[in-house]
């Protein structure tokens, strides 16, 4: 039994692989699953998401090899898609039959349709794939001929079941586009952070006070801030200690915080 790096009344944080942490988590225990996985591209290897930002950007993000090369966990094609698999395989078992699973993935148009694939899998072994979802982050992107500017939000449920959908009472509507702009990181940050805001706006959609929300690829816990800051249960899984640390930081400041309100309508 893998044991918490971080737990209080409503968090609890793991430093593990979630392929070794989610088998322990009770079936149809979930209400909603929001995460942010590997990408497939080798992302941050000799600190290059940095090094393409200034690129882009035409300025200095202070980038120095000897502190930016942080390649990310299971970065690469084959680690993403065995990772990414087997965490939508434990998905299918402990998410409620009314649910939602969100996966946000970099399927910004290329330069692999790893968005396709993605799709494809929460489609199949006990999910069904609901619908794309592009967030518009605004502004020309990394790349070069058509700059990346956009990424993909994935719904799917339990299939068997259907999409928890918790706007009727709060007189929600929203489209398939989000438009939220993008985060720059600095070299110290995490090479692929989501705005707050993003991860607010889906979880409004499709959760409600006291629900349990799961994160497989935490990361430095946005997902966790967003749950502290709207009253939600939040189990975060990451498998490097040091955004593991710097989750639990973060969602301890938003709890002191105290509840916040989200409104992204005009947000670009």
């Amino acid at each position: 039994m893998i044991q918490p790096y971080y737990q209080d009344e409503t968090t609890t944080l793991y430093n593990a692989d979630c392929l070794d942490v989610m088998p322990q988590i009770a079936a149809e225990s979930v209400d909603v699953i929001w995460t942010d996985p590997p990408y497939g591209h080798n992302n941050n290897n000799n600190g290059d998401l940095i090094a393409r930002w200034e690129v882009a950007l035409g300025q200095k993000l202070h980038y120095t090899p000897e502190s930016d090369d942080r390649p990310i966990a299971n970065d690469s094609m084959d680690d993403m898609k065995r990772v990414v698999d087997g965490a939508l395989t434990e998905a299918a078992r402990v998410l409620r039959k009314d649910c939602c699973c969100c996966c946000c993935c970099c399927g910004g148009g290329g330069p692999k349709p790893t968005f396709a694939w993605v799709a494809n899998r929460m489609d199949e072994k006990g999910l069904s794939f609901f619908h794309a979802v592009v967030w518009d982050k605004g502004g020309l992107g990394m790349g070069w001929r058509y700059r990346r500017n956009y990424e993909m939000v994935m719904i799917a449920h339990r299939r068997g079941g259907k999409l928890k959908w918790e706007t009727q009472s709060k007189g929600l509507e929203t489209a398939n586009v989000v438009r939220l702009r993008k985060i720059i990181p600095t070299a110290d940050e995490h090479p692929t952070p989501k705005p707050v805001a993003l991860v607010a706006h889906f979880l409004r959609l499709h959760a409600k006070a006291g629900d349990l929300v799961l994160d497989p690829f935490m990361g430095a816990g946005t997902t966790g801030v967003a749950c502290a800051q709207m009253g939600l249960r939040f189990v975060g899984i990451e498998i490097d200690e040091h955004w593991c640390e710097i989750a639990k930081r973060r969602i301890i400041e938003a709890k002191s915080q105290g509840m916040l309100q989200f409104d992204i309508a005009s947000s670009l």
